[in-house]
């Protein structure tokens, strides 16, 4: 079952949470972390320790992290965003990009695998990975998919 919330902590950018946060971008891009639906009202006790930055900050931030990497997928990206934020169909979408409905599918996840790449960003060079564009990832991806058939 997918969640229905993820507190700004909870954020690692894996496929569930990356599609949560495009799901949600309209309010985080307003500065507004969506509210946890839930019956339990929450009062607060005692003190509220101060923040070290405005409560905007971490939605914005969070959104422009997102929009930076949908934006490296290109038109990828875009199927991404019509999909999770405005709820488009595959038909519709594959009649609007005059494509077939299984290149809107494969699109969609491969923009979501390339961002989902954890915390840091897939185009930078790590310890664990060197870094790749998004055409060297879909290049990657499509070779090793090959590989794996011919074994």
């Amino acid at each position: 079952m997918a969640k229905d919330f993820y507190s700004p902590r909870e954020i690692h950018f894996t496929r569930k949470t990356a599609r949560w946060v495009i799901q949600n971008l309209g309010s985080l891009r307003s500065g507004f972390w969506p509210q946890e639906e839930s019956g339990y009202i929450d009062i607060p006790i005692g003190k509220r320790a101060a923040g070290r930055k405005a409560p905007f900050i971490t939605p914005v931030e969070c959104a422009a992290e997102i929009t930076a990497r949908m934006e490296r997928c290109g038109i990828d990206g875009l199927i991404l965003l019509a999909m999770e934020c405005w709820d488009e169909s595959v038909p519709s979408l594959a009649k609007y990009l005059s494509m077939p409905e299984w290149a809107v599918k494969k699109g969609y996840k491969k923009a979501l695998y390339y961002i989902a790449s954890g915390p840091d960003r897939r185009w930078h060079d790590t310890k664990k990975r060197k870094g790749e564009s998004y055409q060297e990832f879909r290049i990657r991806r499509k070779k090793k998919r090959i590989n794996s058939r011919r074994e």
